[in-house]
């Protein structure tokens, strides 16, 4: 009776084990099994506007320091907010207050050097919904939504597919049975014309800035450019 007992507790535990792991997305997918090489890995995209700002976000996670240089170091989770004012006014003092996952994060808006726009960069990343407000004459709110619309294939799913479609050309990074660079896995709106939709880019970038990549569909993960 004692030996029942155990066994059925260790298949329970075997089975609360695996449905952690799914639940978690730790199921040794390539995510995963090149955790070390990926160096930027941006998943979420978030949009508001009126008719006095237009506010973007992109959040995930990436290396620290940020450098493109074929190697990954440490990472950290990231959420990078875009303010673009309908009319820019250098002599105001931008701010920002966010509340994502429950925690307020406050600041200066940075303006962009070459462009009318600001950002903040804030340590954490957003996985759902949340909501920025923007201050310089006035206050405004916006809540910030998933841009994405329509299915969509995921970070996993667009490595998957970028690794094989690549596969002899990354052969220049192998070592050793590894991948000697580093990986970026970016979800973008339409960077080839203004017809809409989300692709997926994914580069492989090597110690001497050499790369490949792959652009595709977001909601198909056909391949719609290939850089090699």
């Amino acid at each position: 009776m004692k030996n029942t007992f155990c066994k059925r507790a260790v298949c329970a535990l075997c089975a609360a084990v695996c449905a952690f792991m799914l639940l978690t997305g730790c199921g040794g997918g390539n995510l995963d099994k090149y955790y070390e090489n990926i160096s930027e890995l941006r998943d979420c995209l978030f949009a508001a506007e009126n008719a006095d700002y237009k506010v973007s976000a992109i959040s995930g996670k990436r290396e620290e320091p940020y450098a493109i240089d074929g190697a990954s170091g440490n990472k950290r989770d990231f959420t990078v907010i875009t303010v673009t004012p309908a009319s820019f006014e250098s002599n105001l003092t931008y701010r920002y207050r966010a509340e994502i996952n429950g925690e307020t994060y406050e600041g200066d808006l940075l303006p962009h050097p070459f462009a009318q726009t600001l950002s903040a960069d804030i340590p954490v990343a957003a996985k759902s919904d949340f909501t920025v407000t923007v201050s310089a004459k006035t206050e405004q709110s916006f809540e910030m939504k998933n841009a994405v619309t329509g299915e969509l294939i995921s970070a996993e799913k667009a490595l998957t597919i970028a690794l094989e479609r690549m596969k002899n050309d990354i052969k220049r990074f192998k070592n050793k049975g590894g991948l000697n660079c580093e990986i970026y896995v970016r979800l973008m709106e339409n960077p080839i014309d203004g017809s809409g939709g989300y692709f997926w880019y994914v580069a492989f970038i090597g110690a001497e800035k050499d790369a490949v990549a792959v652009l595709l569909k977001g909601d198909t993960g056909a391949v719609s450019a290939v850089r090699v």
